[in-house]
């Protein structure tokens, strides 16, 4: 913008009382009282004038103002929940033994936060608060929606609840339709309940709010079971201090058809669940704090019967089982030992370890097979460690050891620092991995041909990320999730399977 030129306004005051004067001595006389009153009237509004343009040219030489982060200040006040209410009509007999609670509701209609026909395929993650060194100041939750073609962000919110505290969301969840986005809203006065945040994914806007004591939303994820119905579990806890658990409905208001707790699973480790391929059977970590520290493999994982309630205890999986894989035929499950920097083998058909190996990284976390199952990869998060891993490493699953063709680990440079989970693009042909990182402000892009970072998608408030899926829509925003943090659905699982087939044929 170009700046207005202005004169001085004593230069604009001299120039009429020389105009006055000439006027003055050209009629021979000194000027009269109505001359001089009309001079006061042309002062007066040069004067505002001159204002008005002092004002325009402040304006002008301001820096532009960077563009607000989008908020939604949608339920203000959260009520305290009154003495002895009555049941919601939301509650289940699971929902109150696992000590979960409905706090609101919201009408989360409205119009499209994008257009689906025109991104028909997107990755959703969370967006946290910014850390050290992030170009944003963010300090709320929030959700952000990824084209996963052209890699550009189209759409985000962040949520501010008002009443308690902002919690940082260290996951979104979503369920199997695409319909709901699960978030972490942190601690809510005066109950203190840690507050879980579901949110309509075609407006972005919120649709309820659940609230837990003690225990903090940590990952969420969607599955079908063995009956192909929507299920999402909502995995709390931190450190090596898990649970309770709970797997909703979400075609049924999101509420509990069953909560895991300690009666159900004891002791409960890192909260990291995985659902297998068949819906049937959840793998959950079996440790503590006292284990974690051990001097031997004291650490189990519960192979949980979601039919029936059944817990198999394999045993032997290191002291810090977190991370979980499954191949597509079902037959064996991969477990990290975030302490120890190992990878264990499981048979499913005898809930044994058949082996380990070296992770290829110090402290793994997330664990992601490629199409064809050849490649095991390792996310180094620094898990027990240093915590501020930002490599991955590569397992040959054939031969069961670090893969000796290149160098390792694979670096991922940007921001990457405590980098958690490492999700499949659900395109063969594109062949990336998306890798959250939760203390950047970048989604990481991971070549799996080049082995080498392909892109860096910046967040759009600077926060950080965790976790996260992609989902295909129509242009009628019917939604079909993909692949999540816990891995491919069962389409996408199929389609591995004959890709996994035609590699050990070769």
């Amino acid at each position: 913008m170009k700046t207005p030129k202005r004169r001085p306004m004593l230069f604009t005051l001299l120039a009429l009382l020389a105009l006055a004067v000439l006027v003055a001595c050209g009629a021979g006389a000194g000027p009269s009282a109505q001359d001089l009153e009309a001079l006061k009237s042309q002062l007066a509004l040069k004067d505002k004038e001159a204002a008005a343009l002092k004002e325009q040219l402040a304006q002008a030489q301001k820096p532009s103002a960077p563009v607000a982060p989008v908020t939604v200040v949608q339920s203000g006040q959260l009520q305290p929940i009154p003495a002895g209410a009555q049941p919601t009509g939301w509650d289940t007999a699971e929902s109150i033994r696992g000590g979960l609670k409905l706090l609101a509701t919201y009408d989360s209609s409205g119009p499209n936060a994008w257009d689906p026909a025109a991104h028909p395929m997107v990755y959703y993650t969370s967006e946290g608060p910014a850390k050290e060194g992030s170009p944003g100041t963010n300090k709320l939750p929030g959700v952000q929606v990824i084209d996963a073609y052209s890699k550009q962000v189209i759409a985000s919110r962040l949520f501010d609840l008002k009443n308690g505290t902002n919690g940082t969301p260290h996951t979104v969840g979503i369920s199997p339709d695409g319909k709901y986005l699960y978030i972490a809203g942190g601690a809510s006065d005066p109950e203190k309940l840690e507050r879980i945040l579901i949110i309509n994914a075609q407006t972005l806007k919120l649709d309820m709010v659940l609230g837990l004591p003690a225990q903090r939303l940590h990952h969420a994820a969607g599955f079908k079971d063995w009956q192909g119905r929507d299920r999402v579990v909502i995995d709390n806890g931190f450190g090596a201090t898990g649970g309770p658990h709970f797997v909703l409905d979400p075609k049924d208001r999101n509420r509990v058809v069953r909560a895991i707790t300690y009666d159900n699973v004891r002791p409960m480790g890192h909260s990291y669940t995985a659902v297998d391929p068949t819906g049937k059977f959840m793998y959950i970590s079996m440790g503590s704090d006292t284990i974690r520290e051990g001097e031997s493999y004291e650490a189990a994982m519960a192979k949980f019967d979601l039919e029936t309630g059944k817990v198999t205890v394999i045993d032997g999986v290191g002291n810090h089982p977190i991370g979980v894989a499954f191949t597509a035929d079902g037959k064996y499950t991969y477990v990290n030992d975030g302490t120890n920097s190992l990878t264990f083998k499981i048979d499913n058909a005898t809930n044994k370890v058949v082996a380990k190996t070296s992770a290829a990284v110090i402290g793994p976390y997330g664990l992601r097979l490629n199409w064809d199952e050849t490649q095991l990869w390792t996310v180094g998060k620094g898990e027990g460690s240093h915590n501020r891993g930002g490599a991955l490493g590569l397992i040959d699953t054939r031969e069961f050891r670090p893969n000796r063709e290149t160098n390792q680990p694979f670096n991922l440079g940007g921001s990457a620092s405590s980098i958690d989970h490492a999700i499949l693009h659900p395109d063969p042909a594109v062949n990336e991995m998306w890798v959250s990182n939760m203390n950047g402000w970048e989604t990481i892009v991971f070549d799996l041909n080049t082995k080498k970072t392909k892109a860096y998608i910046a967040s759009p408030n600077g926060g950080d990320t965790h976790s996260g899926g992609f989902v295909k829509y129509d242009k009628d925003f019917k939604g079909e999730l993909l692949i999540d943090m816990f891995g491919p659905q069962k389409p996408m699982y199929a389609m591995i399977l004959e890709k996994a087939k035609a590699a050990a044929a070769k």
